[in-house]
């Protein structure tokens, strides 16, 4: 779990976010509102939505991807988005105490790639698909990283 967490405030606009996700080296964060409570999660997957078409958009008319004015024109009008439009707001959330291993399960089950750690209703981390397999890799088949190096059962490779 990461306790440092870049958040982002209803309201931020599209250009916002997408600079606050370029500027931290992030994929993603949690969407809180003026008094801390989390709604939502915004993603570069979402960032991305925001200018093209939905999937009900395609499957009604595949030549939507083809409309490059109409493309064009949504890429005009996002940066003054405000985030609430484009997030996902299914948000599924765990506790500090949670598993490991049932975190990652729901991951997979959902098809989501961080979840917020949500203690008495405050967020206090963020957890990501990276965290998650670290830790399965140390704590159930002993696997460290170390120096660049990642060990195997047995053997020691070069990863860079």
């Amino acid at each position: 779990m990461r306790t440092e967490i870049v958040s982002v405030l209803v309201g931020t606009s599209w250009r916002q976010v997408a600079q606050l996700l370029l500027t931290h080296h992030i994929s993603g964060a949690p969407v809180i509102t003026s008094e801390g409570r989390v709604i939502g999660v915004v993603s570069e997957k979402d960032v991305f939505r925001a200018i093209y078409p939905s999937y009900q958009e395609w499957y009604e008319g595949p030549h939507a991807f083809t409309d490059f004015l109409a493309l064009e024109e949504a890429a005009r009008v996002a940066p003054d988005k405000p985030v609430e439009e484009f997030m996902s707001t299914r948000l599924v959330s765990v506790e500090p105490t949670t598993p490991v291993l049932q975190v990652g399960a729901l991951m997979v089950a959902t098809g989501i790639h961080r979840v917020p750690v949500i203690e008495r209703g405050k967020l206090v981390g963020m957890v990501g698909r990276r965290d998650i397999f670290r830790a399965i890799l140390r704590v159930h088949f002993a696997l460290e990283e170390s120096n660049g190096t990642k060990t195997t059962t047995g053997a020691h490779e070069r990863t860079g």
